[in-house]
């Protein structure tokens, strides 16, 4: 039986959901998903909304009871969201070092202290887009992270308005993404978020980059906030890997891969 997983997950320990660990654990049985990650959000920057939100204290404590609880039927995994590492390095060492974890998932969500959707309202897509990827750059280059989050992720906030980004237009700056990502023994991350607006995070066209690079590390995710979407499109995407050549999906302990075969 195939080894589903779904690697990126939001409790109401993150700022932006409202459902409980134990409800995403029920969901994700029921859909045959034999590991979870919970990857909470987190961040330094004073003017983010999950600013000084989140307890790993008490995060730490339900998964553990959670995880007694669930063990013959799933496996639950510590992880973290986090949000611009490039700008906060030394709070995010320092966490890192006091906490525990098995997987941390970095992302960018914010572009000059300011959300990516007000940025493409105030300076435009092509500035948006332009600043975005110069700044997940920023990010691969020095971060401590183990899966680089839904790269592409600003397309979701662009293109009701503006239309899908011509990958071409940023194919040499992914292609340096990419290269600094595999370099450093790190992975991306497949998020299932965009699939019922047709949207993939990432392109279709930067897996297959990503492939013909030599890279093999991902985790797939559904970025779920709530209940209904756990574990959403999961099959889909591992089918979708297979077909491009991709031979694993990864899951981690003690921020330490293990390849399980797709």
């Amino acid at each position: 039986m195939r080894y589903l997983s779904d690697y990126h997950l939001h409790s109401n320990f993150s700022f932006d959901s409202k459902q409980k660990i134990e409800e995403i654990i029920i969901k994700a049985i029921s859909m045959n998903i034999r590991e979870i990650c919970l990857t909470e959000h987190i961040s330094f920057d004073p003017g983010d909304k999950s600013y000084d939100f989140f307890s790993f204290r008490h995060y730490e404590s339900e998964l553990f009871r959670l995880s007694q609880k669930y063990y013959k039927d799933i496996n639950i995994k510590t992880g973290l969201e986090i949000g611009e590492y490039h700008l906060y390095k030394g709070d995010y060492d320092k966490y890192f070092k006091e906490n525990k974890l098995d997987f941390v998932i970095g992302s960018i969500h914010n572009l000059n202290g300011q959300g990516l959707r007000v940025n493409i309202l105030e300076h435009g897509a092509k500035y948006a887009y332009d600043t975005y990827f110069k700044e997940v750059l920023n990010f691969v280059e020095v971060g401590d992270y183990d899966v680089l989050g839904h790269l592409d992720i600003i397309q979701r906030y662009a293109f009701k308005e503006h239309g899908v980004y011509n990958f071409q237009d940023y194919k040499d700056n992914i292609y340096d993404i990419l290269k600094i990502i595999i370099r450093s023994g790190k992975g991306i991350e497949v998020n299932t978020s965009g699939l019922n607006d047709n949207l993939l995070f990432p392109k279709l066209e930067i897996l297959q980059m990503y492939k013909d690079l030599n890279g093999e590390i991902l985790t797939v995710g559904s970025d779920a906030h709530t209940t209904n979407r756990v574990g959403e499109k999961i099959n889909y995407i591992y089918d979708l890997l297979k077909d491009i050549g991709f031979k694993y999906i990864f899951t981690y302990t003690n921020r330490q891969t293990k390849g399980n075969p797709l």
